[in-house]
């Protein structure tokens, strides 16, 4: 029988929108469970699914590149997170903000 590695082993953290949208998700399924009764249950849902379309539309403008560079003889391998636009991102991101917008007007 195969092993099965654990998924979140493979998780990283590294930017802030792949952490706010642990954060979000944790907030999304604990009021959803009904583990957060002292928060208006309709506006917390709202923000924490805005917060994760938000952040998983900026996952999508925010490809993650690499790039060899050499100087003075030696070769150099740097990556990391530039922006792209990106249609589905874009979208993504309206939606999310959107969703928040409808999740803090109540509460004003």
């Amino acid at each position: 029988m195969k092993n099965m590695n654990n998924p979140l082993s493979n998780l990283q953290l590294d930017v802030w929108y792949k952490v706010l949208i642990v954060i979000c998700t944790i907030v999304f399924l604990s009021t959803a469970g009904g583990l957060l009764p002292k928060l208006p249950t309709n506006s917390t849902l709202l923000i924490s699914l805005g917060g994760i379309f938000f952040c998983c539309g900026e996952w999508k403008n925010h490809p993650r590149y690499t790039i060899v560079q050499e100087a003075m003889g030696h070769r150099f391998l740097g990556t990391g997170f530039k922006r792209a636009f990106s249609i589905t991102g874009t979208i993504l991101c309206l939606f999310g903000a959107y969703l928040m917008y409808k999740g803090i007007m109540p509460l004003l």
